[in-house]
């Protein structure tokens, strides 16, 4: 056998594994108004996390995550890993309002920049925040910066 027809047939043998295979489908992630995980919840009782990231202060270990609901509400939560002492964070400002977006700040491995709507709707304030989260027990806010939606 040529080495051009072997490696012909190793190229289709990989594309046929590769397509036939089920598409593996990454499962959501459910929790309820108290940030624990439950996968069993309905959907009128839970949130699906739409972002999780592990930080670490003062030696330990921590999750912070959010969640949102059908409308389009959110909530707030930190934990220990595997959602371990889970609770919502007590901060007014980001757990009444829409977050449109969370990431880590670059400048401090411990906080967290964090994008709230006031409102579902259009010319709805919007505020970013820099959530630091260095003492997990008393997360400190800051406000960055703020604006109208629609403008």
């Amino acid at each position: 056998m040529s080495k051009t027809k072997l490696f012909s047939g190793l190229t289709l043998s990989l594309i046929i594994a590769l397509f036939s295979s089920p598409p593996t489908v990454a499962q959501e992630i459910y929790i309820d108004n108290n940030c624990k995980q439950n996968q069993q919840l309905n959907e009128f009782d839970r949130f699906t996390v739409f972002y999780k990231s592990e930080f670490q202060t003062k030696g330990q270990t921590y999750w912070f995550y959010s969640g949102r609901y059908q409308d389009g509400s959110t909530i707030v939560c930190i934990s220990k890993p595997g959602f371990k002492q889970a609770k919502p964070l007590d901060i007014k400002q980001i757990q009444s309002g829409y977050i449109d977006k969370i990431s880590k700040d670059p400048r401090n491995k411990t906080a967290f920049l964090v994008t709230v709507r006031e409102g579902n709707g259009s010319y709805v304030p919007i505020f970013q925040y820099r959530l630091n989260l260095s003492t997990p027990s008393k997360p400190a806010l800051t406000k960055l910066r703020s604006w109208t939606s629609g403008q």
